[in-house]
């Protein structure tokens, strides 16, 4: 029952983050003058925050549902608003009527999900964006993929078990294990535990 939960309760915090991010959205068209198009970012952001709450590693089939969760919660908020205006044309035509509110939104919308993603997988994502931008983690800093679970919830172990070991601590699956190339007792490399 303790596995069915662990995986389950992921995803619930990512639909709750999408649930009120898309309520925030339809919230912010219908009240914020229509060329504001910030209020897409919400959708992402607060999915990610759902998802880091509630215990989301980062696995891919919670990506995906982030990614294309917040694609269908930013439609939804607009579709309320589309039907709030009682239009007399399609929903389609709603979309591109103005296509710089259009960008703009898509924009946002995309760095909403960034900013989620990074909340989610990052250790500390304003100086992950801010320090390493899109580059690579180097091997063996906070971020470093988890073998185990493919994390990036990695830091450097605060107390090593042996004196010149060198490990890292998955905080998503407890997970610990060596350098590599760190140093071990009789002067051999390890890969890991």
């Amino acid at each position: 029952m303790s596995e069915l939960t662990d995986r389950i309760r992921p995803l619930v915090g990512i639909l709750g983050g999408l649930l009120v991010g898309g309520t925030l959205y339809a919230f912010a068209r219908g009240a914020l003058p229509g060329q504001l198009a910030f209020a897409s970012a919400v959708v992402g952001v607060m999915a990610g925050l759902g998802a880091r709450l509630m215990g989301a590693i980062g696995s891919p089939k919670e990506l995906r549902l982030m990614v294309f969760g917040t694609l269908f919660a930013t439609v939804s908020g607009e579709w309320f608003i589309y039907e709030g205006l009682r239009p007399r044309h399609s929903f389609a035509a709603h979309l591109v009527a103005d296509p710089v509110w259009l960008v703009m939104t898509v924009l946002f919308l995309v760095a909403g999900i960034f900013f989620g993603v990074r909340l989610l997988v990052g250790t500390d994502p304003w100086t992950d964006i801010l320090v390493h931008g899109s580059g690579a983690v180097p091997p063996g800093a906070a971020g470093t993929e988890c073998p185990r679970c493919g994390s990036l919830q990695t830091v450097p172990e605060a107390k090593p078990a042996r004196r010149g070991d060198q490990a890292l601590v998955c905080q998503a699956c407890d997970h610990r294990w060596l350098i590599s190339g760190a140093p071990r007792p009789g002067g051999s490399a390890g890969r890991g535990s």
